[in-house]
């Protein structure tokens, strides 16, 4: 099936923008490495609109991709400020717990209910999520209780819900993925750039407050982001595509990220990490099972 082949190139390309996005808000600004991010994705698009590579939409549609991008850019400030705050050994396996949240959608609003398998999937990923707190305690403290972890849980909840809203854009609006891809990244920019202004304004008597070091890097985590995305895109767009099956294997990322986060950041070791990142890939291997 060529969507489940583009779902894996997906998650390649997710793994690397993991690692880069690490590498560019460590000790930086949240909302201005957003930004950059958001303006690096459409520059990168820009030469396809000037082609006239890129379909025109309605006004409605151009609404629709208004909502999509304020819910990226909500999770994005959840999962940013947790991924600059949290080892990356940490912060990608709880990213990965977004299948959870996909199925429990689609249980609650879309009456479906999950097979044998997903349960399965969805009892090893509970487990390991109980492990990992364990395995954590030493780097944040209580696992559940740690802000920052909750803020990345919350973030891969609107993700989730962006996963959903994307199905419906692709499949049911038949909207180009080209079209989403280009418009909704130039709404996240005007979104994360007036945030920023506003923040400037409310803090701008707090000497304490974090400044924005520009790094190169952040240029390699939009180019990254526009490939994964594209991957994805194309995906979802695929009539036999599953969004619950897409997100399970676009998650598999976490073997890059959580690789990247033991070698490139000298992130602390455990066996515990090591048996709780088991248990989530196992939990994702029962998810994609129908």
């Amino acid at each position: 099936m060529l969507w489940v082949t583009l779902a894996l190139g997906s998650a390649l390309f997710l793994g690397f923008y993991d690692i880069a996005k690490k590498k560019a808000l460590t000790g930086n600004a949240v909302l201005p490495v957003l930004f950059f991010v958001s303006i690096t994705c459409t520059a990168v698009l820009l030469p396809l609109f000037f082609l006239g590579k890129i379909p025109s939409l309605s006004l409605s549609e151009h609404a629709l991709l208004l909502i999509k991008a304020a819910i990226v850019t909500s999770s994005w400030i959840f999962t940013f400020n947790a991924v600059s705050r949290l080892p990356l050994s940490l912060s990608a396996p709880i990213r990965a717990s977004a299948p959870l949240f996909t199925i429990s959608m689609a249980v609650t609003l879309m009456g479906e209910r999950p097979t044998e398998m997903e349960w399965i999937g969805i009892g090893f990923s509970l487990a390991s999520y109980l492990i990992m707190s364990f395995a954590s305690r030493k780097e944040t403290g209580h696992f559940f209780t740690n802000i920052w972890i909750l803020s990345m849980f919350f973030g891969t909840f609107l993700g989730s819900c962006s996963g959903v809203y994307d199905k419906f854009l692709l499949q049911r609006q038949q909207l180009d993925p080209l079209a989403i891809q280009f418009y909704f990244n130039i709404y996240m920019a005007c979104l994360q750039g007036s945030g920023i202004l506003i923040l400037r304004f409310w803090q701008r008597n707090n000497p304490n407050r974090k400044r924005f070091e520009f790094r190169w890097i952040i240029l390699a985590v939009g180019v990254l982001l526009v490939i994964a995305d594209r991957f994805y895109f194309l995906a979802v767009h695929e009539p036999d595509a599953l969004i619950s099956v897409v997100t399970v294997i676009r998650r598999s990322n976490v073997l890059i990220s959580f690789a990247g986060g033991l070698f490139f950041f000298k992130e602390r070791r455990s066996k515990l990490k090591f048996l709780a990142m088991a248990g989530i890939l196992t939990g994702l291997f029962f998810f994609g099972l129908k």
